[in-house]
């Protein structure tokens, strides 16, 4: 169960958050798909809006093969171990970010466009990873509390 929650917990909070914050903004209701691959904020927002089921069942098989296994690795490792682990999925995210902004990014635009593109993304993609990450600790320090009360003698 608690590998469940370790796996289902995390996304749905981390998109979630997101949801909430693309539902109740003023340009919802006005998104179109066609809005997409501009490199706006609506044109993330459409984007969302219309991929989101798909994007959670990506979510999910990502937090499933990847992210719950390497998070039971790296929790027990020393400091330095989650640092650089931290460092490296920053850069991943930078990588990913920077190779959709530029796929999206139309040549007629500036190269400032492109960078601003890719900031946005990155900083969109750190902060789920951070709402993953705090909910997955949460969920690992709560299972040790129950396994050491589990552990201790009855008086």
């Amino acid at each position: 169960m608690r590998n469940l929650l370790k796996v289902l917990l995390p996304p749905f909070i981390g998109f979630g958050a997101y949801f909430l914050a693309v539902r109740f903004s003023s340009v919802y209701f006005t998104l179109r798909i066609d809005e997409l691959g501009e490199g706006t904020i609506e044109s993330f927002m459409a984007y969302f809006r219309y991929f989101m089921p798909l994007l959670f069942v990506v979510a999910v098989l990502t937090q499933h093969l990847i992210v719950v296994p390497v998070w039971n690795r790296v929790f027990l490792k020393s400091t330095r171990g989650k640092f650089i682990s931290v460092l490296i999925l920053c850069l991943i995210c930078l990588l990913f970010a920077a190779f959709i902004s530029y796929c999206i990014w139309d040549r007629q635009s500036s190269r400032w466009h492109v960078i601003k593109v890719c900031i946005f993304m990155t900083g969109v993609q750190l902060v789920y990873w951070a709402v993953n990450l705090v909910v997955l600790y949460f969920l690992t320090k709560k299972s040790e509390q129950i396994t050491e009360e589990a552990e201790q003698p009855a008086e």
